[in-house]
């Protein structure tokens, strides 16, 4: 993990269900001049925050992607669950989440091994389906994050939206929804995301955790599955603070 902390100033709260950035307008300059703490969240990121260049492809990298974008359009469907086989075709939310980049994220996570991207983009596909991780509204996750122990706080200098967890707010038992309230927000912070930006800051507070309140070594080993396995790539940056162990 890197233990550069990102540069938060001038950055401001913001959570809950979130617009895509490119339909976004930027109400940053109207902030900007002003030394009063800012109390609504930014709509948009600073203007001096730029993503890091993304590499070219080489040309064998861009035929590996021509290759798996033929199979993906040619997909069928996918079975409904892990468990239920049945076929069913893609949504046309799931068509917009295959975008270039998605594909992309996949080839460099099996580093450039064509069948076995295909197979972990089934798989993460039938996996958003079975957790049910386009279904959760906002009134479900809301009992977890009333102390608000996760919150999205505005961008790092390379444009990354900043994701913030602070398990000594903790305010719920040990649940499912817990870890649902995670992926939710990590699907906010993909809302959050400016053009050519695709990972995350993530900042871990351990002030005021207590034994009782951390996560349990199975939610620990869950959670990592997810993130390993549904969202590779999209950590550019991690910090821990204040840590008792």
């Amino acid at each position: 993990m890197s233990q550069e902390v990102p540069d938060i100033s001038r950055l401001s709260v913001q959570s809950g269900t979130t617009t895509p950035a490119s339909q976004r307008s930027s109400s940053y300059q109207s902030t900007k001049s002003t030394n009063e703490t800012i109390k609504t969240p930014f709509d948009h990121c600073p203007p001096e925050c730029k993503p890091l260049p993304t590499p070219a492809l080489t040309a064998e990298q861009s035929s590996k992607y021509t290759q798996l974008f033929d199979i993906v359009s040619k997909w069928p469907g996918l079975p409904v669950s892990t468990t239920d086989k049945t076929n069913q075709p893609l949504s046309e939310s799931e068509r917009m989440w295959l975008t270039r980049e998605c594909l992309l994220r996949y080839l460099r996570a099996t580093t450039w091994v064509v069948a076995n991207a295909e197979r972990r983009l089934q798989d993460t596909l039938i996996w958003r389906r079975e957790y049910g991780v386009e279904t959760w509204t906002p009134e479900h996750i809301s009992p977890e994050n009333e102390t608000g122990k996760q919150v999205i706080l505005g961008y790092d200098n390379s444009a990354r939206p900043c994701l913030y967890l602070n398990p000594g707010k903790q305010n719920t038992k040990k649940s499912e929804r817990q870890i649902q309230h995670l992926v939710y927000m990590l699907e906010r912070v993909v809302d959050m995301m400016e053009p050519g930006q695709e990972m995350t800051a993530l900042l871990i507070n351990f002030k005021g955790s207590t034994g009782g309140g951390s996560p349990s070594v199975a939610q620990g080993r869950q959670v990592m599955s997810i993130l390993q396995g549904h969202y590779p790539e999209r950590l550019g940056r991690a910090c821990i603070a204040d840590c008792t162990f």
